[in-house]
């Protein structure tokens, strides 16, 4: 019964992980694969109170974001190779903050695993062949802006 759980948190940690960002062990709370989480690291209710908490943050972070990409798209110029190649920057530099925004909630979730927990996402991350991320604990944490 475990097992039906693992493959879609090992699928999402390796669909997650593109080309050209590093091999982090990413958990991606707040996306499609929330429900998944929750179960495969059996979540207690104060670990999902948290949880809740950090996916808002994360949301009114991203919305931010999101906005600022919308205008990119619709006022950039895109006439010639140079304006979209500019535009393409731009835009990576948005998406990268919206991937940290997103890390930094997975590694909030990590600081506080049991140790059960803690042990079956490095096991996770192993299969997966990524890097567990360091867990922040609150005295480390920083809220996305």
């Amino acid at each position: 019964m475990r097992l039906k759980y693992c493959f879609p948190v090992l699928l999402f940690c390796a669909i997650f992980t593109t080309v050209g960002q590093t091999a982090d062990c990413t958990l991606g709370i707040g996306g499609k694969d929330t429900e998944t989480i929750i179960k495969v690291f059996q979540l207690s209710a104060e670990q999902l109170v948290l949880m809740e908490g950090w996916i808002q943050e994360l949301e009114k972070s991203n919305e931010k974001i999101e906005e600022q990409i919308d205008h990119l798209l619709d006022e950039h110029p895109q006439s010639n190779e140079e304006e979209l190649q500019t535009l393409a920057e731009k835009f990576k530099v948005l998406r990268a903050e919206i991937i940290a925004n997103s890390k930094i909630c997975d590694q909030k979730l990590v600081g506080i695993f049991n140790e059960n927990q803690y042990k079956r996402y490095i096991d996770l991350c192993n299969e997966a062949i990524r890097r567990p991320l360091i867990g922040l604990r609150s005295e480390d944490e920083t809220t996305p802006e």
